[in-house]
């Protein structure tokens, strides 16, 4: 079942299939919701968070076919399921290092439990959302991908991508370790890798694994 269907699912039962009505409910353009429930185009994080807001569709559900218990054949969430993960308005760059000058939550994105249990082997206790600033990451992360933070994973499993924090602000970069040395590579060739040597730094400068993105279309 595709995200499409399971749109159009949700259309079904909030609107009676009516997609003219499901886009003056949610505050959306006609011809957005109809290349949604075409498979043409897809729903943005920000607008999926409002239908969790204000008709608790499970966004899991609608981006990986994974319901919740309890969750009726639309989507809509038992509440006691579910986990805030706070979106960070500052941005982890993947190419030269920037660090926004408010790190306040911006928002918040909803996942349930289960989920990140099974696919992600996380429990969900301390996740963020930062969003991604440059292209030294691609293909694996570009320009704008917001990824997800386990804060809890900061022992650094090899050939992982982290949240570092450098001299340079946030960066997100794939890690390797071999006794106090922390090599930083980047997936871009056309960036090179650079040497840390921990036993010269105050804190620990990895923040958490990044454990899951999400790609605006």
């Amino acid at each position: 079942m595709s995200l499409a269907y399971r749109f159009q699912t949700v259309v079904d039962q909030l609107a009676g299939g009516n997609k003219k009505q499901f886009a003056e409910m949610t505050g959306k353009s006609a011809s957005h919701i109809y290349r949604i429930c075409r498979g043409s185009g897809r729903p943005s994080m920000a607008y999926l968070q409002d239908l969790y807001n204000e008709y608790r569709i499970d966004i899991t559900w609608l981006l990986t076919g994974e319901q919740s218990d309890g969750a009726n054949p639309a989507g809509v969430l038992n509440p006691g399921d579910q986990v805030l993960a706070p979106m960070f308005d500052v941005k982890a760059s993947a190419g030269s290092g920037a660090l926004a000058d408010s790190e306040g939550v911006e928002d918040y994105f909803t996942f349930n439990k289960s989920f990140l249990s099974r696919q992600l082997g996380v429990s969900g206790e301390q996740l963020a959302f930062v969003t991604v600033d440059g292209d030294s990451m691609e293909p694996t992360l570009c320009d704008g991908d917001q990824v997800l933070v386990d804060m809890t994973q900061r022992h650094v499993r090899n050939n992982a991508v982290y949240l570092l924090n450098s001299e340079q602000g946030l960066l997100t970069k794939r890690l390797k370790q071999q006794g106090n040395q922390l090599t930083v590579e980047s997936d871009n060739r056309d960036y090179p890798a650079w040497e840390l040597d921990l036993t010269a730094l105050e804190d620990n400068p990895v923040l958490g694994r990044i454990v899951w993105s999400a790609r605006a279309c």
